[in-house]
């Protein structure tokens, strides 16, 4: 594990990436005062920052994703691999050695690069419009990794500069509040400078729509997590901002946001931050190898894969079959030359399956890239969802439920159920019946995307919901011989790694937790 110290003092020479297209190539042998001198090179720093988004919170970090989702009644081990049963179980969760998420040290990897950025950008000579652009994307995106990070660790020790040497760096944590003050302050800013989606020459780069969008998931959180109206009132009034400004709209085929049935679906009409991949010098999407079935190399599925988590038996379950996502998600059958293989639900995730299914859930069609490229290069394409246009809209609908009820939520709500074929929610809910009917909106729309197990620690459902899921998955055959072992609730913080906590005096671990049963 590398510590906090190790990254920042020596990513001040090391960090320095040329990018074309989001490749890399390190300037190791340039320090960064001889590097900064042209816009050109700051654009090429930047969009390392970008790079090293993806390394921390996409594909190449695939555990971020793959754990989020089995920690909740969402996701399901398929097999023992990477200890991922353990996971499912909450097993050992108070351990700051064997239970982290990979995302510390990356997390900190991004802010100094960042920080680089901001630092010796300010000495280049060019158009200070573009400056500010730069330092925007910059900033937001600093934001957006502190604003994952404190929701597993909590309050973040905050470098404010880049780092020339190993003195120093004794760096305590700040509050939550003092940090979630400063995700804030980057995200204004960036939401002050950055261009509308439809105004950018790179459509792939975060845009004005993008800070409003994750200041109103911002605020959301922060409104869940403490009951204040203000932050819920902000949090409204941001997603607003983006609902009105008709630069985004629901893609009007739910199946069309996904590789698997649309390979021209990247940054399209509902993307307001996507991770970008592609077949070139390794930047492909391997997620699709952590989530998927144990298929490898068979072209009827595109590249190889492995099934250590997917989608749940109960979640599946849970969704109506006049529910396009239904179809639009989970794969269920697969055919070959040979024959054709089916989930069958009733083989209860038995991992030989009577029609041949070797996964102990349905696949999840978001991560998968079936085409012939994908199976010749073994490189899978499909991008990432960080924010989409259905989220802003489900998080206008709860802001304004708490704050007003249910009478204001409708229109929001119904256009995610409209997309999917479902009717409209039935008039007259109460403030409360509302609140789960978006709960229960955001499972079926967002499984697979890292977003339930955070929805599930601020609504306070987690609890609750995980009990009923180990209840109901008894007869589930990778749950035989398990116990959920802790049951988490809303103020649930993961330990910091101990590598960085011993490397740094200045930090203070969390405390463990404790069980809700």
């Amino acid at each position: 594990m590398k510590s906090i110290k190790y990254i920042l003092g020596s990513l001040s020479i090391l960090l320095l990436v040329q990018c074309t297209d989001l490749e890399e190539t390190p300037y190791t042998f340039l320090s960064p005062s001889i590097f900064y001198q042209t816009e050109e090179q700051l654009s090429q720093s930047l969009n390392g920052v970008y790079s090293a988004y993806k390394r921390a919170f996409g594909g190449e970090n695939y555990r971020w994703t793959m754990y989020l989702e089995d920690l909740t009644e969402f996701g399901s081990p398929s097999y023992q691999k990477d200890d991922i049963e353990y996971w499912n179980a909450w097993s050992g969760i108070n351990s700051a050695s064997s239970r982290t998420f990979n995302i510390w040290d990356r997390g900190y990897d991004l802010i100094n690069r960042a920080n680089v950025v901001l630092g010796r950008g300010q000495g280049i000579e060019m158009d200070n419009t573009i400056k500010e652009i730069y330092f925007a994307e910059a900033r937001l995106l600093r934001a957006a990794t502190m604003f994952n990070m404190i929701r597993i660790y909590g309050g973040l020790a905050i470098p404010e500069s880049f780092t020339k040497s190993l003195e120093g760096l004794e760096i305590p944590r700040k509050t939550v509040d003092e940090t979630y003050a400063y995700i804030i302050a980057d995200l204004e800013y960036a939401e002050s400078k950055l261009p509308t989606k439809s105004k950018l020459n790179d459509i792939w780069r975060v845009s004005k729509g993008t800070a409003q969008a994750l200041l109103g998931k911002v605020y959301l959180t922060r409104g869940s997590m403490t009951g204040m109206r203000d932050y819920l009132q902000k949090s409204k009034e941001y997603s607003n901002l983006v609902i009105q400004s008709n630069e985004y709209s629901l893609e009007p085929e739910f199946k069309n946001l996904w590789y698997w049935w649309n390979t021209n679906c990247k940054n399209g009409r509902e993307s307001i931050f996507e991770l970008q991949y592609g077949a070139y010098n390794g930047m492909h999407n391997n997620l699709h190898v952590q989530m998927g079935l144990n298929l490898n190399g068979d072209q009827a599925i595109g590249s190889y894969m492995y099934r250590r988590v997917g989608p749940s038996i109960a979640a599946y379950k849970s969704y109506s079959d006049q529910d396009k996502r239904k179809e639009g998600t989970f794969l269920t059958e697969i055919k070959f030359s040979n024959g054709t293989i089916s989930f069958v639900l009733e083989d209860n995730g038995s991992e030989t399956g009577s029609k041949g299914w070797k996964a102990a859930f349905p696949g999840n069609i978001k991560y998968y890239d079936r085409s012939e490229e994908s199976f010749n290069l073994q490189l899978p394409r499909a991008n990432i969802y960080v924010l989409r246009y259905a989220e802003v809209l489900l998080n206008y609908a709860e802001a304004e439920n708490e704050l007003n009820g249910s009478d204001g939520a409708y229109s929001a709500v119904n256009a995610v159920r409209n997309r999917a074929g479902l009717a409209n929610l039935t008039t007259g809910l109460s403030q409360s019946q509302m609140a789960d009917a978006i709960y229960r909106e955001r499972g079926w729309e967002f499984i697979g995307e890292a977003q339930l197990y955070f929805d599930e620690l601020r609504t306070d459902r987690i609890s609750a919901n995980l009990i009923k899921h180990w209840e109901d998955s008894k007869d589930i055959y990778l749950y035989k011989g398990w116990n959920l072992e802790f049951v988490p609730d809303k103020n649930f913080l993961w330990k910091i790694p101990q590598g960085d906590i011993d490397s740094n005096s200045a930090l203070v671990q969390n405390p463990d937790n404790v069980s809700k049963r």
